[in-house]
């Protein structure tokens, strides 16, 4: 368990709540202009003085804030956020480091290589974009992929098995802080009255932070950074496999599967299922295990979901304040959820796909660029009360791979796929020595995003293009086939060992 929570864990956390005590008070106040310049220039400082350092802190506002917009501002008409902020100070560091050469940039030991063909596709989705229409649109669009510049400060960092236990307790940090959002969040909603609800709905509206979405007295809690939870518990399953005791770990994997049912995400769900597919095929090929073993780990995880159902119950139908709901609400909120096949949002997606398909064939080649939209008909009654003939005009697209071909032609979802591909292959160093534990989670988290993102785009947004640059780190800095030298192996379950990522084996 030191493998998580360790003085970089609970720094994490520090840094979270700080983060959303400075929200509330820019949000209250006329202070966020100048809160986003002393955190952009105390980020260039950090970044130039110890650039792991604010490299973690970008991290940890990805990990605990979906969108980045806790603190925002206008200037001259442009909308500045926190992100953008710290995005500024870690590299205006970085570069004053790199010309000065106190940081150094290794471009030569391939861990730059899963990015070369995405940088092409990003470029042409630019080129293409502002050929045909105004360059403001096309940023708006394209921005976020701004966010792989951070691989320059990332491959400009001696990552050693030190840094890269403490990049796993960020990852904890982040997940728990959402987890223990998500459900605060939920208690909120099911207890107290519209003087508190109100102003925090507004909050985390305006911030972007949350979706929250009343299904009969029970609330959906949809917050996207829900994402790194499931993450975090995809680690700690597999994890788990490798550990001799389980009890600490079961406690704690019920907050992400809490979280998973608290999001009501049928994408998530979708996702989860087949990362816990891939994930039992490397275990099997791994451990051979026997079937006590398997009973054992069977056992934790009914006994993590069992108590994750018991935690969000607990949570609903806390006495205090006094409230009206039962069990059977949960369930029926639950229920409606899973099996509604009329449901607004899921007609809406389908609606969207032939339109999406057709704009796609249009240049399957090249693509329209950034900025593209698609026209179609929706039934959603938000769409409706505008338009009364549900025609709707949209830039941002459900269908996540088709978005990347439409946008940034065939080469932008074959990037992506290259880019999965080489990274695997190096993280397959790991696969058979005493930290196979962390090729298959780190293997099964990116399988979740990549098929979560058929259905709820990441790929084209900070989460998912920050989760692969999350990995970079991992990757050994040698050939995979060399990375393994000198490495122990457990070849067998029984002398398999789990051990602190402090050791520099990486």
């Amino acid at each position: 368990m030191n493998q998580f929570f360790g003085r970089t864990f609970w720094t994490a956390l520090g840094v979270s709540a700080l983060l959303y005590a400075l929200a509330l008070v820019a949000y209250g106040s006329s202070l966020s202009v100048a809160l986003l310049l002393t955190l952009a220039l105390g980020t260039a400082i950090l970044s130039y003085v110890r650039l792991e350092r604010g490299l973690f802190l970008v991290f940890i506002e990805l990990f605990s804030n979906p969108h980045g917009a806790l603190i925002t501002s206008e200037l001259d008409g442009f909308s500045v956020s926190l992100r953008m902020a710290l995005f500024a100070g870690v590299m205006v560091g970085w570069f004053i480091g790199w010309t000065t050469k106190r940081h150094r940039l290794n471009l030569t030991d391939g861990r730059a290589r899963p990015f070369v063909l995405l940088g092409l596709a990003v470029t042409l989705g630019f080129v293409v974009g502002l050929i045909q229409r105004e360059a403001v649109t096309v940023f708006r669009d394209g921005n976020a992929y701004l966010y792989l510049l951070y691989l320059l400060p990332i491959l400009s960092v001696s990552w050693n098995a030190r840094l890269r236990g403490e990049l796993l307790q960020l990852l904890a940090s982040g997940a728990l802080w959402v987890s223990g959002l998500s459900l605060a969040l939920l208690y909120v909603f099911t207890h107290f009255s519209p003087d508190v609800l109100l102003p925090t709905y507004a909050f985390f509206r305006d911030s972007r932070v949350a979706e929250i979405t009343n299904l009969g007295g029970v609330y959906r809690v949809f917050i996207q950074s829900q994402v790194f939870t499931i993450i975090f518990g995809l680690v700690l399953l597999s994890f788990s496999v490798f550990a001799r005791n389980r009890r600490g770990l079961v406690l704690l994997s019920s907050l992400p599967i809490a979280t998973a049912l608290l999001a009501l995400s049928r994408s998530f769900w979708i996702g989860i299922a087949v990362s816990l597919a891939c994930m039992t095929v490397l275990l099997w090929q791994q451990l051979r295990p026997k079937v006590r073993h398997l009973l054992h780990v069977a056992g934790s995880s009914l006994s993590a979901v069992l108590l994750s159902i018991v935690l969000i119950a607990l949570v609903v139908l806390f006495p205090l304040p006094a409230q009206d709901l039962t069990g059977y609400d949960l369930a029926l909120a639950l229920k409606e959820r899973t099996a509604n096949e009329d449901d607004v949002a899921v007609r809406s997606r389908w609606q969207l796909l032939a339109p999406m398909v057709e704009s796609v064939l249009h240049s399957p080649l090249t693509g329209q660029g950034f900025g593209a939209s698609v026209t179609f008909i929706t039934d959603d009654p938000r769409v409706r009360e505008i338009r009364p003939d549900g025609t709707w005009t949209t830039s941002s697209m459900e269908w996540g791979w088709l978005e990347l071909w439409l946008k940034m032609g065939i080469l932008g979802p074959a990037a992506f796929l290259y880019a999965a591909y080489e990274l695997l292959k190096r993280l397959r160093g790991y696969q058979w020595t005493d930290q196979a534990w962390l090729f298959t989670a780190l293997m099964s988290s990116l399988v979740f995003v990549f098929v979560t993102h058929f259905f709820s785009p990441y790929l084209n947004h900070p989460i998912g293009l920050g989760f692969l640059l999350f990995l970079v780190p991992f990757l050994p800095a040698k050939k995979p086939a060399e990375a393994v030298a000198g490495v122990t192996l457990a070849p067998s379950l029984s002398k398999a060992a789990v051990p602190a990522l402090t050791s520099e084996r990486g």
